[in-house]
């Protein structure tokens, strides 16, 4: 499943991201996600990074497979570190081939435009 993420990123986007990942994953009962994000602005005042993993790693469940392709200096990846037990799999790439390898898939065949 693969969610494209646009726009201008706002305070608690993470959360419904995550929510919305979940709600999908559960209707059409998939275990690989891609995420991208390379088209999300980040508003001028912004601070930190968002935490989008953190949220993902809340909302789903620990068989899910979670592939973000954004920039390393928007998403919290390096503050959790990898195999968290009853968590996730997240992996953040900056690039779509990398990711879909990580995958081990050659496309992704579902696309869903948030």
């Amino acid at each position: 499943m693969r969610f494209d993420v646009e726009g201008r990123w706002r305070n608690g986007d993470a959360l419904k991201l995550a929510y919305m990942v979940k709600a999908a994953v559960a209707r059409v009962r998939q275990d690989q996600v891609l995420i991208d994000l390379r088209r999300v602005a980040t508003p001028p005042d912004a601070e930190g990074k968002f935490l989008i993993c953190d949220r993902l790693r809340r909302a789903l469940t620990h068989k899910t497979r979670v592939v973000l392709v954004a920039a390393t200096d928007l998403v919290d990846n390096d503050e959790v570190p990898y195999g968290l037990p009853l968590c996730p799999d997240i992996a953040l790439f900056a690039g779509e081939r990398d990711a879909l390898r990580w995958l081990g898939v050659s496309s992704m065949e579902e696309s869903t435009r948030v």
